[in-house]
């Protein structure tokens, strides 16, 4: 198991003391010129210096200065990882309680028979899946605005046989949701925070957010989990940012569903500690509102063409539809996919070789 954290502040190790008494291998992601010193056998820590060795002419495929950094530790795990690995991503602000949170997640990505989704729509809010949240008034980051119009929850009553490639994990303490909704909402951190049901798989053809502050997927997956690089200036003063992981999940659920892999949504939880000042992201969040749907709608067009295969295969040919389908966005979508088209081309050229 490789757990990949991506950090621009520092790692505290009793966070994660029960995924090191498990054996996991850790792979740290200094979002720096060096400033993250581990003195301890099972971490390896890569900062910017390393990237460029790495990487090469390819290093414009990760960004600096932003989550989407994590992809470094993606790539190290595409060459360095077994064929069937296991890779958990976390954030740095995020707690693990559960002493057996290494063997969830091996029950997780398994074979099995699990609850399923159903109800109105294409997405799926992850908060129906809390007990005493109410799910009508409160969406994760990135969830359409369209589609919270008489929203409905969904029920999880259907049951459903396979193997999940790739599980979300959710959170207890601070919820992951849009800062402009802050200022409207009563309640935000749900320190007690329980499920309704362990896990659920997602159906095909529905999207869920996919926050990637906790999340568990097989290495064949690599390809497709790639963070988009965000805070790209598409006109002056105005960056596209902080939808790196949502469109990413949607790319990624998009792609499973071509192949029919099973994405999954639930335990392990973990705690997650932090919350950022509301007024800076409500800024850095407003152009992807403004473009999400767009995006969504450009993704399902172009994944129209593709059909199964390796996930990087899949990918490439996702990257050649959105290039050629990009022209007719609007001018701020089209700006950004500009700046996506040569990152992907880095990405996949760097997995590939």
């Amino acid at each position: 198991m490789i757990v990949v954290i991506p950090s621009c502040r520092s790692i505290n190790t009793q966070y994660l003391k029960s995924l090191i008494e498990y054996g996991a291998r850790f792979i740290v992601i200094d979002d720096s010129e060096g400033s993250i010193k581990i003195n301890h056998p099972q971490f390896e820590v890569y900062n910017w210096s390393d990237r460029k060795r790495l990487l090469g002419r390819n290093e414009i495929a990760i960004p600096r200065k932003n989550g989407a950094c994590r992809d470094l530790g993606f790539y190290i795990a595409w060459k360095q990882g077994e064929t069937d690995e296991i890779i958990v991503a976390i954030d740095d602000d995020c707690v693990i309680e559960s002493k057996d949170f290494g063997k969830q997640v091996e029950s997780k990505l398994s074979q099995g028979v699990r609850r399923t989704a159903h109800g109105k729509g294409q997405h799926i809010n992850i908060f129906d899946l809390y007990r005493n949240v109410d799910s009508t008034k409160l969406f994760p980051r990135g969830f359409p605005y369209s589609a919270r119009v008489s929203y409905e929850p969904w029920r999880f009553d259907d049951k459903v046989s396979g193997q999940v490639h790739f599980n979300l994990g959710l959170w207890r303490e601070v919820f992951d949701i849009n800062a402009i909704d802050k200022i409207r909402l009563d309640q935000t951190i749900f320190p007690d925070a329980e499920l309704i049901h362990e896990n659920v798989v997602i159906p095909q053809g529905k999207l869920i957010s996919v926050c990637s502050g906790n999340m568990q997927f097989r290495r064949e997956l690599i390809p497709a989990v790639y963070q988009l690089p965000m805070n790209i200036e598409v006109m002056p003063n105005w960056a596209i940012d902080r939808y790196g992981d949502i469109w990413a999940g949607f790319i990624l659920k998009t792609l499973m569903d071509i192949r029919g892999d099973q994405m999954s949504v639930g335990a392990p939880m973990v705690r997650h500690l932090r919350e950022e000042p509301y007024q800076n992201n409500i800024v850095k969040e407003h152009l992807g509102h403004m473009v999400n749907e767009e995006f969504i709608e450009l993704l399902l067009q172009s994944s129209s063409q593709i059909r199964p295969g390796s996930y990087l295969d899949m990918m490439r040919h996702l990257r050649e539809e959105l290039s050629r389908n990009a022209v007719n966005s609007s001018l701020i979508l089209r700006a950004y996919l500009q700046h996506l088209d040569t990152s992907l081309v880095a990405w996949l050229e760097a997995l590939g070789s």
